[in-house]
This record gives C-alpha cells, structure tokens and sequence, in this order.
C-alpha cells in the first residue's frame, strides 16, 4: 500500500495543492519557509490524526481559514481506498474512509502505516526510553493480530492499580487486584518485543554493512519478565515501593531497546550524525522486518534529511530504500540528483514548492 493522490486544502501555508505521487521516491524541494514540511506533516495529519510538530490544531488552519481538509488515495495493486480528514477552528473533527465515517485510528494506521524519519531522527538513539518503546510498538501493531488488544489491557491495568495505590492498599501483596492482570499482560508484551526486537537486530547488522556504516552496532530488549511467573516475583518485590509512591515501577512502561557501540551505550559514545546514520539504518531494517513479517512496508516521511550525513552514505541509504521498494516523501534545500544520487535519481519524482504552491517536474 501507497499513498497515490495527496489533496491538501488550507493547510499552514498551503491555499491548495494537489499531487499524484510515485510509489517510489518522492522528492519536495524548495526553500525554507516554502510549505515541504507543512506537506508532510498534512501526511503525518491524515494517517496518524495529529501534526508531529504541534498538537494545536488551530495552528495548522491556513490564517483567515475556518478549516483544513487533507485526503489522501492509498493504492495496491487493483484494490484502492479514500482517506480524508478535516479539522476545524471550532474543534470540530472529522474522519473518513472511503467516505464513511471512522472512529477507529487503527484503521487508518492499517491502510497508510507511517514511519518519519525527522531532522531529531538522532534521538531514537540518544533520547530516553519512550521514543524507542513507541518505534517497537507500531511495528508490533502491524505483526502481531493480538498486540494492540494486549497492550490495550496493560494500560488500562496500570491506569487502575494507579489509583488503587492512592488509597491505603494492604500490606500484602496478594491482595492487589491488579498485580495478575499486569503480569500476565505484561509478561506478553515483553516476550513479542523481545522477538521483534531481535529479528530487527538481524536486519540492522545486515542494513549496517550495505551502509558501510563502519560500526559496530547491535540492538537488545531489556525489560522486566518474559512470563507470568518471572511478571508476578518482579511485581511482589517491587509492591512496597509501587505502594509509597503510588505508581508501578516494573513493567514493560519502564523497558528499553538498549542500542550499544562497541559494547557501550550507544548514547555516551557516538556523535550527533552517527548517531542518525544508526537511526537511518535501524528505520530501514523496520521497513526491511515489516515487508518480511506482513507484506506491508511503511511509507517513509523524510524532512531536511541531507543533513549530519555525508553524500556518500545519504546515496546509500537512498538506494537501499530502492531496494526495499518502499515509498518515500522527502523534503530537501539541496539539489535532487546530489541527494539521492545518480543511480536513483531516474526513478525519483521531483516536486518544487515555492510559496506554499506544488509543481511537478516535467
């Protein structure tokens, strides 16, 4: 599944722009200030239901403009649908698939499954743990049935037990109401994002080497029990604690991909555009597990991507996306052919944007 058509009326910048897009890399260049992330981010809008850059939606409206529409034509093969999502200054939302109403976010995530590669793609390695917890999630979302349901459950768990221990719970462990439900939930959670987890790492070395990356990188889920049992001892030994502070400190909410260089953090050791290139090559193993696991590979959202990276890896990184057949939008200052390189180039579709107007090159 791609995105095909995007339609983006009254958006930041944008009065109205229209583009029918390759399944391969798509290319939007112009200046800064000229609407190329605006666009992304109405891609970000339609698949996912909110900006990656605020979460404001007055904000988003054109000035002067009581509303945004953003709709979309997602394809594969002979099977198509419509996207469409609107936005107004009132607050009033609304969602549509194939011109039917949708309450369902995962609906959309099914259809148009999204992974973005910003100018802070650097900190999937060098930020804390939720970011890398929330990049697990969305793969195990598309490849395991049951995983959204499970989580589902944790949370809401961990939600109750929250408040149940502001309110004097008993000294004795077995009297939590909610220690069964987290463990066994949990213990789930753990053992598929530690499968997933590993078969990402075996996607990275290889994606490191094509990358000529020249480091030693390797990925590992650490987490509290793998099962029910392991679940229930860490919960017990951490009760007195969850009971004084009125919060569950074990769990996979408190897990972690450790990312190690070396054998070291990878977060103490590597630079600011090392530390996008193992990014860059950890999102390219994502799409490279999801296509492998599903069928379906995300379409890839790239802003200001040239940046920290010499020419000779960005060219590699493009032309592994080439190889992984994904869909790529990405915005750049820079000229086309030196971005993607040559080799790509020929497949690549050039739109310029200037002003908050979309041209395509002829």
């Amino acid at each position: 599944m791609y995105l095909a058509k995007l339609n983006v009326s009254h958006f930041r910048n944008i009065a109205e722009a229209d583009l029918a897009l390759s399944p391969g890399i798509n290319l939007l260049v112009g200046e800064n200030g000229a609407g190329k992330t605006a666009l992304l981010e109405a891609i970000h809008l339609l698949a996912r239901g909110r900006s990656f850059r605020t979460p404001q939606a007055k904000q988003l409206i054109q000035h002067n403009q009581k509303e945004l529409l953003v709709r979309g034509e997602v394809s594969s093969g002979a099977m198509s649908h419509s996207l469409a999502r609107s936005k107004s200054s009132t607050g009033a939302n609304e969602a549509r698939i194939d011109a039917q109403s949708v309450n369902r976010q995962s609906r959309y995530a099914e259809l148009l499954p999204l992974q973005t590669l910003l100018p802070g793609i650097g900190d999937l390695v060098l930020d804390g743990p939720s970011i890398r917890r929330e990049f697990v999630d969305w793969g195990l979302f598309h490849v395991e049935q049951n995983y959204l349901g499970t989580a589902q459950r944790f949370r809401k768990a961990l939600i109750q037990r929250a408040a149940w221990l502001k309110d004097s719970p008993p000294e004795d462990f077995t009297m939590d109401p909610w220690a069964t439900t987290l463990a066994a939930a949990g213990a789930e959670i753990s053992t598929w994002r530690r499968r997933f987890v590993d078969a990402l790492d075996a996607q990275f070395q290889q994606t490191l080497g094509r990358m000529q990356a020249g480091l030693t990188c390797d990925l590992r889920y650490h987490g509290s029990g793998f099962s029910e049992e392991e679940a229930l001892e860490q919960l017990a030994a951490s009760y007195e604690r969850d009971r004084r502070y009125a919060t569950t400190h074990v769990g996979p909410h408190r897990a972690d991909v450790d990312i190690r260089v070396e054998g070291a953090p990878a977060r103490t050791v590597v630079s600011r555009g090392q530390a996008k290139l193992i990014a860059s090559a950890i999102a390219l193993s994502y799409s490279a597990e999801l296509a492998l696991r599903c069928g379906a590979q995300p379409v890839l959202l790239l802003d200001d991507f040239g940046a920290e990276l010499d020419e000779s890896h960005r060219q590699r990184f493009f032309a592994e996306l080439r190889t992984l057949g994904c869909q790529v939008i990405a915005t750049t200052t820079d000229q086309p052919e030196r971005l993607v390189g040559s080799s790509s180039f020929d497949a690549t579709r050039v739109f310029h944007v200037e002003q908050g107007s979309v041209t395509q090159n002829s």
